[in-house]
């Protein structure tokens, strides 16, 4: 030890290899299943032990992994045998406190992280449940990411393509229109309501939009010329009555608070997706007014007159 603590070096004095090679088969095991034959090449090959081991000695191994607790089971496929961990004593036993504690910390720390660190996170908590034996935890952690069920190289794909606002050409399954091919120039990747949307500009469309990154099946073209399309950022300001009824407001990245009062709170919006603000202010509603611009109040005014009249319509 005090070898390693002044040179922070592995050497062969410094291992016990019968440990090493337990713990070695343990964790391949683990990953999956092996035969004899697949464990001695990575003893054979491996960059400490280049060594030869015999089946016999496997068999000592596998024994003493079962002494400790290892459940190990052999599996038949073609005529090869190969063996397997399907529990062992070394697994995280996480009770519903806990289970209500890790959940929350993910919520907390998935809405305020970068979506680079929050895939990070994710492939940690995926590696994490392999040692959980709760169920339960093991699927809500599954399903409480952003980023589930999404290629993680989709998502460092248009994080590199939004860094340099490239036109690409996506495969995009539609629920309205279903599979389609869309250009799009990536501006950025942004959680909103729990899910992840790209944000761009449509080359073919002129007008910018956000699209479901779960729902983009590939990408298929991509056009290194960077593209001088851009969307005109818009800025609203509106109010918001400060009352019992905004208990769960947050705020977006894309929000500021420019004057806080006792009865109302002023913040401004700025979003290049005009859609995206009609979403924000309609969901605060009947505690939100816009105040500017006069162009978006008018917008706000006429979509409600066609939601009243859609109401009012005979069945």
């Amino acid at each position: 030890m005090k070898q390693f603590m002044k040179t922070n070096k592995i050497t062969y004095n410094l291992m016990s290899f019968t440990g090493f090679k337990s713990m070695l088969i343990f964790s391949l095991l683990v990953e999956s299943p092996k035969s004899y034959d697949e464990l001695k090449y990575y003893l054979e090959n491996h960059e400490y032990l280049h060594e030869s081991v015999s089946t016999d000695t496997l068999r000592i191994y596998l024994n003493s992994l079962r002494h400790i607790g290892c459940k190990i089971r052999r599996i038949s496929k073609g005529g090869i045998s190969k063996y397997t961990i399907d529990s062992h004593p070394f697994e995280l036993k996480i009770n519903d406190e806990q289970t209500k504690s890790i959940l929350k910390i993910f919520k907390t720390i998935s809405k305020s992280i970068e979506i680079s660190d929050l895939l990070s996170l994710q492939e940690f908590f995926d590696k994490f449940s392999n040692y959980i034996t709760n169920e339960d935890l093991k699927l809500k952690l599954k399903n409480i990411s952003p980023l589930n069920n999404i290629d993680p190289q989709i998502i460092k794909d248009l994080k590199s393509y939004a860094h340099n606002n490239t036109e690409i050409i996506i495969l995009y399954n539609s629920l309205n229109s279903g599979k389609k091919n869309i250009n799009i120039i990536v501006d950025k990747l942004e959680i909103n309501n729990g899910k992840l949307y790209v944000y761009g500009m449509n080359s073919e469309h002129k007008h910018y939009s956000s699209l479901l990154v779960s729902r983009i099946i590939k990408i298929i073209g991509i056009n290194f010329q960077q593209s001088e399309l851009t969307a005109p950022e818009i800025t609203v300001t509106y109010e918001l009555k400060n009352n019992n009824g905004n208990q769960d407001f947050e705020l977006l990245n894309c929000e500021t608070i420019i004057e806080n009062h006792k009865n109302k709170t002023i913040i401004q919006i700025n979003s290049r997706n005009k859609f995206d603000i009609m979403q924000r202010i309609m969901s605060l509603s009947p505690n939100c007014k816009v105040l500017t611009p006069e162009s978006f109040r008018t917008d706000i005014i006429d979509f409600l007159k066609q939601m009243k009249e859609g109401y009012l319509e005979k069945i």
